[in-house]
């Protein structure tokens, strides 16, 4: 997030911010509200999320290339439950590999011995800042669970191909595992794996 140092008003690409104020702040994120300028000249506002935290996901593919869900209740869409690849939120500061395996081991109970980037990605970008990295974790062990808190979790053990079809059939929805299942498919047909 910007610094309240910015001098307003400011250039933003093609758009002027004349002015920001931060609206709500919590552990997790920052909401502001800015006056602008848009690229054609226009005047407008923004409201934007400002995140605290790395989003990341974590498809963990043992040797018969079965991986992990997690199932859970999502408080944002009334409750709803989903079933979703190991995710979670490193600081932006903190090596995002590193959280990525806290992860995996708080979620999945399982710790890693390879891991590979397959993916980064914006998740929200006409509201948020928030920004995603994907990875593959193979070489698997199991270790003790120890989710959050605040968290109630379900987790399955299943063969990868099932999980890439339930993508296909939408019957997993969520945006970091349907974009992490599709490439760690990819990766796996260009590995020859599949």
């Amino acid at each position: 997030m910007p610094q309240s140092k910015d001098i307003f008003p400011r250039k933003v690409g093609e758009w002027t911010e004349l002015n920001r104020k931060e609206v709500y702040d919590n552990p997790w994120i920052t909401v502001t509200h800015s006056e602008v300028l848009n690229p054609n000249g226009g005047k407008g506002q923004y409201g934007v999320v400002h995140f605290k935290n790395l989003a990341l996901g974590i498809i963990p593919l043992d040797e018969n290339l079965n991986t992990w869900l997690v199932g859970q209740e999502r408080f944002p869409f009334n409750g709803k439950y989903t079933w979703e690849i190991i995710e979670g939120g490193g600081p932006v500061e903190m090596d995002p590999l590193a959280s990525a395996q806290r992860e995996l081991a708080e979620e999945g109970g399982v710790q890693a011995q390879k891991w590979e980037w397959i993916q980064q990605m914006d998740l929200s970008n006409s509201a948020t800042n928030e920004h995603a990295l994907i990875y593959v974790a193979q070489g698997l062990k199991p270790v003790p669970t120890a989710p959050d808190d605040s968290e109630k979790l379900s987790l399955q053990k299943r063969p990868f191909l099932e999980v890439h079809e339930m993508v296909l059939k939408g019957k997993i929805i969520d945006s970091l595992s349907v974009v992490g299942i599709l490439k760690a498919h990819y990766w796996l047909k260009e590995k020859g794996r599949l």
